[in-house]
């Protein structure tokens, strides 16, 4: 029972990072943000992950490389989805990022050489057809949309290369993915500037804290116990539902009735899609 408490808190808490980003409303640039978000998540983790288990925090000699290449696709997978997140509306950013499992399919493909079956190509027809019906070449921002897009490909590359290295994310490996995605962010509070960060403080603790660190801590906790590719499906659901359900209640960002639509099509057709690769791997 506690697997699932834990996952849920962690899908709560992913919400705060649309509405943290929206409260901020561009005053700190997205890229110089994502640093602060890091680095305030990395120390949190570096506080708390010492006091969850016997587990040293130590990085390992072989992890060195592995740990590097997760933590570069990390950055670069959030910081295209705070930037988009800052262009657009929280509900296009999150269904939009949920084609991750469509780009995952291809790749694995060629990569992990993973069977695309028939069923497969239905669902992904399916995925397309929420898309269509989200519009996201003429609905929202143009630029934030493809972000988001782009986002979400970046996600089934990084979901790849971790299932290639075999690697699960827990507390202690987490810390070194935040403490890497954390350095790649470093020019860009010197490239762009620190904005209104003592005015946004606040926000970016909620960010970096709450969203980020505090939600995977829960997140890696649910891994322990339960499978991590059930944990990734409720990540799939937890994650867009508490983003717009948090930006109806403290934004009032109310999704259009065809995203609604379009969105659980294509998060439906994920899902499924996610569930008949795991058979199909087993």
């Amino acid at each position: 029972m506690k697997k699932f408490t834990y996952m849920i808190l962690a899908g709560i808490l992913w919400g705060f990072i649309g509405i943290s980003v929206k409260l901020i409303d561009n005053e700190i640039n997205p890229f110089s943000l994502n640093f602060f978000r890091f680095l305030t998540a990395f120390i949190i983790l570096l506080i708390l992950s010492p006091m969850l288990g016997k587990e040293k925090t130590g990085l390992k000699r072989e992890n060195f490389k592995p740990y590097i290449i997760i933590g570069f696709l990390f950055a670069l997978t959030s910081s295209l989805f705070v930037f988009a997140v800052s262009r657009t509306t929280i509900s296009d950013t999150v269904l939009l990022q949920s084609v991750q499992p469509f780009f995952l399919m291809f790749i694995a493909y060629f990569w992990l050489k993973e069977k695309i079956t028939a069923t497969k190509i239905v669902t992904l027809i399916i995925g397309l057809v929420g898309i269509y019906i989200i519009n996201p070449l003429h609905s929202g921002d143009f630029i934030g949309n493809m972000a988001s897009l782009i986002s979400g490909a970046l996600f089934a590359v990084l979901t790849a290369y971790m299932r290639y290295e075999d690697k699960k994310i827990h507390h202690t490996s987490t810390l070194w993915y935040m403490l890497f995605a954390t350095i790649f962010m470093i020019p860009f509070p010197f490239i762009f500037g620190i904005g209104m960060l003592a005015k946004n403080i606040l926000y970016v603790l909620m960010l970096g804290g709450l969203g980020t660190g505090i939600a995977y801590l829960f997140y890696n906790l649910a891994l322990e116990k339960m499978e991590a590719e059930v944990a990734a499906l409720f990540a799939m659901i937890l994650l867009p539902l508490s983003s717009i359900v948090l930006g109806i209640i403290i934004i009032g960002e109310i999704p259009s009735l065809k995203v609604i639509i379009g969105g659980i099509i294509l998060l439906g057709s994920g899902i499924y899609l996610e569930l008949h690769s795991k058979k199909v791997r087993n």
